[in-house]
């Protein structure tokens, strides 16, 4: 049988109102049971939070990577772009020129 997919929930009353509801179900179970699964359900919303936190830190870095790739990215078609230009160009000093600008764009 397959398993479903659970989304988590992004906010602490959602996980409060999940936690009540959880409790709610097992109240015909034995006083001490209860306290004692009460406890586990109360660690593992912890446990989810503190999860769901460092996915967000992980998340916040990997745009931080992509932002600094889509940099690179850019001045990689830049430098290109103005080989393209070189090879078109009429002569050698605006060659010259048109390659300095790439240069200076790799060095930027």
């Amino acid at each position: 049988m397959p398993r479903k997919r659970m989304t988590l929930p992004k906010k602490k009353e959602d996980l409060e109102k999940i936690m009540e509801e959880v409790e709610e179900s097992h109240h015909h179970e034995h006083e001490h049971h209860h306290h004692h699964h009460h406890g586990d359900i109360e660690d593992t919303i912890t446990v989810l939070e503190l999860l769901v936190d460092s996915l967000g830190a992980n998340v916040k870095n990997l745009e931080s990577r992509v932002n600094r790739i889509a940099s690179e990215v850019s001045k990689i078609y830049m430098v290109l772009s103005y080989i393209v230009e070189a090879l078109a160009a009429k002569d050698d000093k605006e060659r010259r020129e048109i390659l300095a600008k790439a240069l200076n764009e790799l060095e930027g």
